[in-house]
């Protein structure tokens, strides 16, 4: 994909807004930020799962447990916060601080351009 094209779509992703999705059986919302990473991932795909496995090896292992809790044995935040035994102000710190590792490590390796859509204001 050209270089402005893959810009745009990744603006559009970021930036869009999209419907939060609503579980049926749960009723819980979707995350938002989890939908819009995958998005994200099927632009460049094989430089983000790359990326990823750079990214999981690299953070800590609370990290790591918050992503399985919550990626990949789809627990609700609380659920996952719970698992971990932490409080829910701290597992969205943790959740934080493993998406700006994530982002940091993607701007090193020039998949996203932090001044690209800076916000001021």
């Amino acid at each position: 994909m050209k270089s402005k094209e893959t810009n745009d779509r990744r603006n559009d992703i970021i930036h869009g807004s999209s419907r939060p999705e609503v579980s049926v059986s749960g009723g819980v919302m979707g995350d938002t930020t989890g939908n819009k990473g995958m998005k994200l991932a099927e632009i460049n795909n094989g430089d983000w799962l790359e990326l990823i496995a750079e990214a999981l090896a690299a953070i800590p292992m609370e990290y790591k447990l918050l992503i399985k809790f919550k990626y990949f044995e789809n627990k609700t935040n609380d659920m996952a916060a719970e698992s971990l035994h932490i409080s829910r102000a701290l597992y969205y710190a943790w959740k934080e601080n493993t998406i700006l590792c994530i982002c940091l490590l993607a701007t090193q390796k020039g998949l996203i351009d932090p001044m690209e859509n800076l916000r001021i204001g």
